[in-house]
């Protein structure tokens, strides 16, 4: 199955598509924005690992289940994307209705599963997402994010040694041991992210690459760290490591200069992105499954909150 073929469902006849979707196969929907990753990556690099990683989930599923890969033309915006050059912002409230809009129409048309693939990791963006997942449950569809996943290991992630095949090309010990601690920050641009493109899009990455700096460690935004402080004391675990993760995010945010890139790209290899992709798709594959079986509920975004708090951390 390593030659699936993705299928264009808006390129074919109206009743084609009708009849393609009634077989019961997911629908994947791409929703990722213009946004800058560093000067090393293009503005379109959630959209190409998004479009890698659904491609290996649908290989998956095609072996386990014959299913075809049905794939809806991208939405192309983003909550927060990370400030820069060519980055595109759409505003929570717009993306939220589009991308209900657009899952409506797709279950108007007979989808009967939406697989919304998304790599960006901002928190609205994630709830925008959830929106269109609960517009497929209410007209009677199943619908699964499965990014959420990924952004909730990072939020836990104590203990990076499973990921220690990735650095295993970076020849000095100490800095091998180095990018394997700071994967739990590198959630932006970095080594980790850069790798995927590089399995997956290896021309959209510049050969500069090498010559970048390091990003120093982030320095957690203080008022948030202490939040996170006192939700841990009140036996707020969960809240507490969500409050830790957005007191580091700011903190990058707000580092000078800002490179718009976490830990050390410079390191970045496909033999790593492979082993990246290897995970996430062993990680994917169970929540998809289980969502499109009806026996389980797509994953819930992370940071809730920050919605609830009408942007307060901005």
């Amino acid at each position: 199955m390593s030659d699936l073929a993705p299928i264009s469902l808006f390129d074919l006849p109206h009743d084609e598509a009708r009849r393609l979707l009634s077989g019961g196969a997911p629908v994947y929907l791409f929703v990722n924005p213009v946004e800058y990753h560093g000067p090393h990556l293009p503005l379109h690099n959630d959209r190409l690992i998004a479009h890698g990683l659904a491609r290996d989930v649908a290989r998956a599923l095609a072996a386990r289940r014959g299913w075809p890969m049905i794939v809806a033309e991208d939405l192309e915006l983003g909550v927060e994307p990370t400030p820069g050059p060519g980055s595109r912002p759409t505003p929570f409230a717009e993306a939220r209705e589009q991308i209900r809009g657009a899952c409506r129409a797709l279950v108007e048309l007979g989808a009967k599963a939406v697989v919304l693939m998304t790599f960006h990791g901002a928190p609205l963006h994630a709830m925008a997402l959830e929106a269109g997942v609960e517009e497929c449950e209410a007209l009677g569809a199943r619908a699964v994010q499965p990014f959420n996943v990924i952004l909730r290991e990072l939020v836990h992630l104590d203990d990076p040694s499973p990921y220690a095949e990735a650095v295993a090309g970076i020849a000095d010990p100490r800095e091998r041991a180095r990018v394997l601690a700071a994967l739990p920050t590198d959630f932006h641009g970095g080594f980790f992210e850069t790798s995927l493109t590089l399995h997956y899009a290896p021309a959209s990455v510049s050969p500069r690459l090498h010559d970048l700096p390091d990003c120093p460690p982030p320095v957690p935004v203080p008022a948030i760290a202490l939040a996170a402080r006192a939700a841990k004391a009140a036996g707020r675990e969960a809240l507490a490591r969500e409050l830790g993760f957005a007191a580091v995010g700011k903190g990058w945010l707000a580092g000078k200069p800002f490179l718009g890139y976490t830990s050390a790209p410079r390191y970045a290899s496909p033999e790593a992105g492979a082993v990246f992709a290897r995970i996430l798709v062993k990680r994917y594959l169970p929540v998809v499954e289980a969502v499109l079986d009806g026996r389980a509920r797509s994953p819930e975004p992370i940071l809730r909150w920050v919605a609830w708090m009408g942007h307060a951390m901005r």
